[in-house]
């Protein structure tokens, strides 16, 4: 984007929230996590920046505590649901917050495909703007390629996450249980706080 001079368009990771999260001194704390790393991204970055990860600890939970404020962002990055299911509960919460979703943008970027993404457009296309973060099927397309059978093709997950904060375990929920992270009885307390509400487990290939 710098050598081009295009404007950077992008979210923070899912680390931040999960460090203030595991740095808060009670769960009301905890639940504001999400929201205190957006109120110190935004003193920063702006535009095309200001895109929500709402994913952490589940994007139902974040939807329901979120506040309003929150809609006047630019827009979402849907990471871990199915593109086309998280893309609309987005939608329906810009709308009952009075905003036009075909002024605002979603990023779409978790294990994509060339067909996910004609469907995923297709479906959106008129709806709301779009963008795709395509990485490790596009730099990694090898699979099926090799002419016998084997595995020594198939994509790697590069994907780092924090472990902990200050000797504090440190967890992300996700959409997906699949990725979740973290200690299993501090993921079972992280539940509790946040809830399960729309988490659906679904085949990690990337």
């Amino acid at each position: 984007a710098m050598d081009n001079d295009l404007e950077a368009l992008g979210t923070n990771a899912h680390e931040l929230p999960m460090v203030f999260a595991a740095l808060a001194n009670s769960e009301k704390e905890m639940k504001q996590s999400p929201y205190k790393v957006l109120q110190d991204w935004q003193r920063y970055y702006g535009g095309n920046l200001l895109i929500v990860l709402p994913d952490t600890f589940g994007t139902a939970a974040f939807l329901r505590d979120v506040p309003d404020w929150v809609a006047d962002w630019t827009g979402f990055r849907p990471d871990s649901a199915p593109p086309i299911e998280g893309g609309e509960k987005i939608l329906s919460w810009w709308r009952e917050k009075g905003k036009d979703p075909r002024q605002k943008l979603l990023i779409f970027s978790d294990g994509l495909e060339v067909e996910t993404i004609e469907e995923t457009y297709r479906h959106f296309r008129g709806k709301v703007r779009m963008s795709f973060g395509w990485g490790t099927n596009l730099t990694n397309d090898f699979e099926g390629c090799a002419p016998t059978e084997t595995n020594r093709l198939d994509a790697i997950s590069l994907v780092c996450k924090v472990t902990e904060a200050n000797g504090r375990p440190a967890v992300k929920l996700s959409d997906n249980p699949a990725k979740a992270t973290g200690d299993e009885k501090e993921i079972e307390r992280y539940l509790r706080i946040f809830g399960e509400k729309d988490r659906v487990e679904q085949l990690v290939k990337v």
